[in-house]
This record gives C-alpha cells, sequence and structure tokens, in this order.
C-alpha cells in the first residue's frame, strides 16, 4: 500500500497525486508560515511526519533497485536465449539437419556442440520456479520476444520511477531543512522578546 503524503493539505488541497502505483508526489511547502500553522505550529511534529515519507521513499527505493537489478540481468539472458532459438529456426528453413554451436557448461567454460534439426523442431525454455516448457521454435520465439519487449518496458518504467523517487526524496529533504530553518527563526524570535521584555 502507498505510504501517505504528509504536509500535503499545508500547500495543495485535493486528492494524493501518485506516480505509477505506489509513490506519493511531495509538494514543496512554499509558504512555510502557513504550512506550520495548519501543522500546530509544532516543529517537532512536521519533522517526524516528513522523516516517516522520507524512509517511506527509501523503502520503495530499494525495491525499485532490486527490481532494475533483477531486470538488467534478466534482459541479456531473454536475448542470448532469443538468438540461439532465431538460429534454430533459420536453420530449420534452410533444411539443414544439425547446427553446430557451443554452449555454456559455466562461467567461461564453454562446450561444443552438435544439435539435430528436425521438420518440427521443438524446444524447451526454462519458465522460472523450476519449470520447463516444450515450445515449437515459432512459440518459443513469440513467447521470447513478446518477453522480451515486456521486460525492456519494465525497465524504462522502473528507472522513471527511480528518477521521479529521488525528486520527491530531494523535495522532502529541502521540505524538512525549511521546517528546521523555521523552528530556529521562531526561537530566535521568541528569545528577543524575552530579551526586549526582560529587566535590563
Amino acid at each position: 500500500s502507498p505510504v501517505e503524503l504528509t504536509m500535503a493539505a499545508a500547500t495543495q488541497p485535493g486528492q494524493m497525486i501518485m506516480f505509477g502505483e505506489n509513490i506519493p508526489v511531495m509538494p514543496f511547502i512554499d509558504d512555510i508560515d502557513a504550512a506550520m500553522v495548519k501543522e500546530g505550529r509544532s516543529a517537532e511534529t512536521s519533522i517526524q511526519k516528513l522523516q516517516e515519507q522520507y524512509n517511506g521513499y527509501k523503502m520503495v527505493e530499494q525495491q525499485l533497485t532490486a527490481r532494475k537489478m533483477k531486470l538488467r540481468s534478466k534482459v541479456p539472458d531473454i536475448e542470448k536465449t532469443l538468438g540461439v532459438v532465431k538460429r534454430m529456426k533459420a536453420s530449420q528453413e534452410e533444411g539443414l539437419s544439425e547446427l553446430k554451436t557451443h554452449y555454456e557448461l559455466c562461467d567461461a567454460v564453454y562446450a561444443k556442440a552438435v544439435v539435430p534439426i528436425a521438420e518440427e523442431q521443438t524446444v524447451f525454455l526454462w519458465l522460472g520456479a523450476n519449470v520447463m516448457l516444450e515450445y515449437t521454435v515459432e512459440e518459443a520465439v513469440l513467447l521470447l520476444t513478446t518477453n522480451l519487449a515486456s521486460a525492456q518496458r519494465a525497465l524504462v518504467e522502473v528507472s522513471e520511477g527511480l528518477g521521479f523517487l529521488k525528486d520527491q526524496m530531494t523535495t522532502c529533504e529541502v521540505n524538512m531543512a525549511r521546517v528546521f530553518n523555521w523552528d530556529v527563526r521562531e526561537r530566535r524570535k521568541a528569545m528577543a522578546q524575552e530579551a526586549e521584555g526582560g529587566p535590563k
């Protein structure tokens, strides 16, 4: 569930603005005096609310960063698999009976392989969660092309989400600094008034 938008009523009345599914917009506190009046003139409460919002942003940032890293490793895997399947399809269309290639045993270790090509060639694809399914070459190309486009689109969306999130976190930090500075200014005013009204 999305984290609550705090201090929003101070600057922008109305509904919470969201980016994607769970990143609320952090409005900039333009009129700090009006905002603090609405917050009951309590800097401590305001900073606490903003800090909670900031912590919520940090949590979302961690989730999006982990998702971005996962997608970054997934896209090359899909591209590599799609390239192999397309090569098999091309060999099938050329009427070749076998395909000579190299396959990876583990990191930086490859072995030669001869793959027989049949008229009705099928391939097995890992779908995740220890699930492997058999597809025709045409079905595999279609599935992998769709998955690649989805993964690339998701990667772009996550990158945009992270950029948007960083902007909200910066605005939140600026808002906290403005509240803190307002509090310092108010304390100095109070001290000056006490000094003026006190014994000479």
